[in-house]
């Protein structure tokens, strides 16, 4: 049996190291005889230790079967009792106090202590456990979406943001040998909730791997000869490929440990100076890799050795080093940079240096494959940026890359690019300006915005499309063209007319800009007219802090005129409470598209202008991050109650809104929005939308409240109808009125 003390010391270097570590990595953590490490990692088996290939490589992966408690009072179990949030690092509550978390958030209680002692984890320090915990427990994963795995598999909701992955797959209990549910955590769509849930891509391929070898140890238990390890390898309707992740050959079971063990050992026998390069191994040989001169970030080299060993420590009479702290390398510096390129080093110089937050290319776009451990530059950049920029292609032979899944094989590509060209003045030439296209009955892409000969073009153009696109990536918006009434669903986008249900695809391409364009105006200001007029801000709005992504919260001066007419309207019915602060929101995206619907409106009223209001909504404090940043969301933000249809509730009067804010908060929050009512229409608990005016189906009411006669309350469905304006934190404590 091997030595736990041992064991866990090399769990702890595998955290360390984001929960796996290449073979040619471990022995610089370890000063351990070669048959020796061979013996302890076979010894500990696959339940602590899983040896997977990568390429031609191996790659030891921690595994563990610590699990988080699922039930909110337990009287005592084998599970750890901790917050899961707060591993998420989501958990804003105060651990004790008043509106502290219910859930513990002390890692190492006594409780908790026993726990990691019984699974041999006493070694690990909070970051270490979190990232064992997230890549091996699936109750720390983003959901899985239950309609997904009902069934067809038939998932109705638009903007799903939970996982459509087999449930059991995630558990190592899948017994299809065919399943029809995805086993790919690596698909984009997925991915991008892993990423969002704190997963990063390295952790993701992990998990991944771990789930694929459980499932091919299940199928091997069951008696199965053939099993689906992985749905890289299957299509959606369950047909094989030939590329299994990990896996060698086509419908093999999983190679066992000890075979795995010694490809292992080959290559610590193998090993060369830390400059020989992995790509000789095989690593990333299916894809044309090109190595970058312009900065070392996506690289793929062997981890170095660190210059000094730290004091020695003894583990049960074996020599051991600490693990010295994970070096900078180019990975994780570029996790820590936006995934956009910096336009002041593409025209010229970024006098920040390494210090800037965005990513150095000499281009402004970049294309990479992911191979398991770290993105790579793709060679032949001009040509598959060019292929990119034509609407009528979808995929590429040479290199092999699928545009509409950005997949090449099994594996994820990605387009890094510039900002994009709305969010910046027009003397940035190298923005990226997209272009959005929609199919013609002729198969032909039409830009928006252009006549396609056949039919009125839309009064929508790409950089309104652009602008909506950013503020809602999921979303979905409606839109007039002659008399016909559109709908466009970003996240599969598709265009519908709402009138006869036909839909048409729709495109995001950017405009080709070639090196040799690149070149001619580097150091270079655009001096044509600004394309793009300059969005018109409220007058009270800080200039200078009018962030691209996202919003600033400033604190309006209660001597300002603003401060003023936000008090009088808050305390016309919440007099004897008192105001601790009004701040403005200003996020500039969610305005632009305020600003466009009304516009989209008022042309559907024949240029009459629109009736806006200044209305009240309350809320919990969990909910004001989210709706700062993508405005009110009745299905996200949650309703209390539906009782004039289903969409996001507004008051006229704050005491309406008092009712709904955190009751067990002393200071509470309530937001003032800016809200275009338009036509209304009393509502009704079926609601999904406002009835239509008359029997046309595009004619329809712009909201629902509660009466005609001097209406109190209103129900938005179309959320760019609203801008959050501003946020009044104010306390219960009453004033003192001297009677």
């Amino acid at each position: 049996m091997s030595d736990p003390a041992v064991c866990s010391f090399i769990t702890k270097i595998l955290c360390a190291q984001g929960g796996g570590v290449p073979s040619e990595a471990l022995p610089q953590h370890l000063e351990l005889p070669g048959q020796q490490l061979e013996r302890i990692l076979q010894e500990a088996g696959n339940e602590r230790f899983l040896v997977a290939r990568q390429g031609l490589s191996c790659r030891v992966l921690a595994v563990s079967s610590v699990r988080l408690c699922l039930r909110n009072e337990c009287g005592g179990c084998d599970c750890l009792h901790i917050c899961k949030n707060y591993i998420q690092g989501r958990c804003y509550r105060p651990a004790s106090g008043r509106g502290s978390c219910k859930y513990s958030h002390d890692v190492f209680s006594e409780t908790n202590r026993k726990v990691l002692k019984n699974h041999e984890l006493s070694g690990l320090n909070e970051d270490e456990l979190r990232v064992l915990l997230l890549q091996n427990d699936p109750f720390l994963l983003p959901d899985v979406c239950n309609f997904y795995n009902k069934g067809e598999g038939n998932c109705q909701q638009d903007n799903c943001n939970k996982l459509h992955v087999c449930r059991f797959f995630l558990r190592g209990k899948c017994r299809f040998l065919k399943c029809k549910r995805s086993h790919n955590l690596l698909q984009p769509n997925t991915l991008k909730l892993l990423l969002a849930g704190g997963v990063d891509d390295k952790m993701a391929w992990n998990i991944q791997t771990i789930c694929d070898h459980k499932t091919a140890e299940l199928a091997r238990e069951l008696g199965s000869q053939k099993v689906h390890p992985s749905n890289p390898t299957v299509s959606t309707h369950g047909e094989e490929k030939k590329h299994i992740v990990g896996i060698e050959g086509e419908h093999k079971s999983s190679p066992d440990q000890a075979s795995l063990l010694h490809v292992f050992m080959d290559h610590l026998q193998q090993q060369r100076p830390a400059t020989r390069d992995l790509k000789s191994r095989g690593v990333g040989q299916e894809f044309p890799v090109k190595s970058s001169r312009y900065g070392d970030q996506g690289s793929l080299t062997p981890m170095p050795r660190p210059e000094a060993r730290v004091k020695q420590i003894q583990i049960s009479g074996v020599k051991a080093a600490p693990p010295p702290p994970p070096p900078k390398s180019t990975q994780d510096e570029e996790k820590k940079k936006n995934n956009e390129i910096c336009l002041f080093y593409v025209w010229q110089f970024c006098k920040r240096k390494n210090n800037c937050d965005m990513i150095h290319y000499h281009l402004p776009y970049r294309w990479q494959v992911y191979t398991g451990t770290n993105w790579n530059d793709l060679s032949q950049m001009e040509e598959i940026e060019k292929a990119y920029c034509d609407p009528t292609i979808t995929s590429l032979l040479n290199p092999p890359i699928n545009f509409k899944t950005m997949m090449s094989y099994t594996n994820p590509v990605r387009r890094q690019s510039t900002p994009s060209s709305v969010t910046k003045p027009a003397k940035f030439i190298f923005t990226t300006k997209w272009l959005w296209y929609w199919k013609n009955d002729l198969n032909q892409w039409v830009e928006y915005g252009q006549q396609d000969g056949q039919r009125q073009g839309s009064s929508l153009s790409s950089d309104d499309l652009e602008n909506l696109f950013l503020s809602q990536p999921d979303g979905t918006f409606q839109f007039q063209a002659g008399s016909q009434q559109y709908e466009i669903n970003f996240k599969d986008m598709i265009q519908r007319n709402l009138l006869y249900q036909t839909q048409r695809e729709v495109q995001r391409r950017p405009k080709y800009v070639s090196p040799e364009d690149v070149k001619k105006k580097k150091g270079h200001q655009d001096q044509s007219p600004a394309s793009i007029p300059e969005p018109k801000y409220p007058k009270e709005w800080d200039k200078s802090l009018l962030p691209v992504i996202g919003y600033k919260s400033i604190e309006v001066s209660k001597a300002s005129s603003e401060y003023t007419t936000m008090e009088k309207l808050f305390q016309k019915t919440m007099n004897d409470y008192t105001i601790v602060s009004i701040k403005r929101i200003q996020n500039p995206s969610l305005w632009q598209v305020f600003q466009w619907q009304k516009e989209q409106m008022k042309k559907k009223k024949g240029g009459q202008d629109i009736e806006e209001k200044l209305l009240f909504h309350g809320t919990g404090w969990s909910n004001l991050e989210a709706i700062c940043n993508d405005n009110f969301d009745w299905r996200i933000c949650g309703t209390n109650g539906t009782v004039y249809g289903k969409g996001s509730y507004f008051a006229r009067d704050a005491q309406y809104s008092h009712k709904y804010c955190q009751a067990e908060a002393k200071l509470k929050n309530m937001f003032v929005a800016r809200v275009l009512v338009g036509d209304f229409v009393v509502g009704h608990a079926t609601y999904n939308r406002p009835p239509a005016k008359s029997a046309g189906l595009t004619n329809c009411y712009d909201s629902c409240v509660d009466k005609m006669l001097d209406p109190s309350i209103f129900v938005i469905f179309e959320k760019y109808q609203i801008y959050p304006a501003y946020i009044i934190s104010y306390t219960e404590e009453k004033k003192c009125v001297v009677a």
